[in-house]
């Protein structure tokens, strides 16, 4: 599976090469983000497209978003400690979307044998720890189905769970360019001193404009006629495994990306007139 071969994002001024297939469609969009009116072109490279599909797509986005968003919080005095060799958020409850858990699962085979079984063994510990807690029945089964009251109380389970993230390794994430969209929009300001789960007080996490990961949930939902799903990252490898029909789907890859793009503008529109992120 490789990084982008069916939706793409094009940089500027980037030009389809000769070895496109004919019947590629480049489509254009623009979103309005901190204030910024950004554009988009997306080259649909296939007719059919899996969920996997979306989320080369959505990590593009998302960073590229992230940055814009950045650059804003910065422009408003705004102090934001995020940056490469930090690690303090990295023993978070981290949800991922189902394409999320798909395409994982594909990269994570597409690595070298030792590589992939080191983190493949690294989850599994975690998701043993996790299914081992006495607690965990509850906050497992509605998990995907939470309110946002459930998920502070599930965050504040998981941190008393004392696990680093399986992807972590002497403080970097080994999966650094495929790391979850929950990754890629946690930004805070002010001081990391309270990231650190045993410390008793909360980050000043800082709210995105538009959420990808938020975007991508409802896009899925939609597609599959279901709720809005989400899965632990150390139970994604099982949870694929168990979901394997699901994956294999496809739907119209022009329809998914213009389907996507609606739904990020709508968020665009709802959260543009209280821009609480920025105040």
């Amino acid at each position: 599976m490789t990084e982008g071969s069916i939706i793409t994002v094009l940089d500027e001024f980037e030009q389809l090469d000769n070895n496109c297939p004919c019947d590629a469609e480049i489509l254009g969009f623009e979103l309005v983000v901190a204030g910024k009116t950004v554009q988009f072109h997306i080259n649909v490279a296939a007719k059919q497209a899996t969920l996997a599909d979306i989320v080369p797509l959505a990590r593009r986005l998302s960073t590229k978003l992230t940055n814009l968003f950045l650059g804003s919080l910065r422009e408003n005095g705004q102090s934001v400690p995020c940056r490469k060799g930090c690690s303090a958020c990295c023993s978070y409850l981290i949800p991922l979307s189902i394409p999320e858990v798909f395409r994982l699962r594909g990269e994570l085979l597409a690595m070298p044998a030792d590589y992939s079984r080191g983190i493949l063994r690294a989850c599994l510990d975690t998701a043993e720890k996790i299914l081992d807690s006495r607690s965990q029945t509850t906050y497992l089964e509605s998990f995907s189905e939470s309110g946002q009251s459930q998920i502070s109380q599930m965050s504040k389970w998981y941190a008393g769970l004392k696990l680093a993230c399986p992807f972590l390794s002497d403080g970097l994430c080994m999966l650094y360019e495929q790391r979850p969209l929950a990754c890629r929009e946690h930004l805070i300001t002010g001081s990391s001193f309270f990231c650190q789960p045993d410390h008793g007080g909360e980050p000043n996490v800082a709210a995105m404009p538009i959420s990808v990961l938020e975007a991508v949930g409802q896009l899925t939902a939609e597609l599959e006629g279901l709720d809005i799903e989400a899965v632990m990252l150390p139970l994604a490898f099982p949870w694929a495994q168990n979901n394997l029909p699901r994956m294999d789907h496809t739907w119209p890859a022009v329809t998914m990306v213009e389907r996507f793009f609606k739904i990020l503008e709508e968020m665009a529109v709802k959260n543009l007139a209280t821009p609480a992120a920025l105040t």
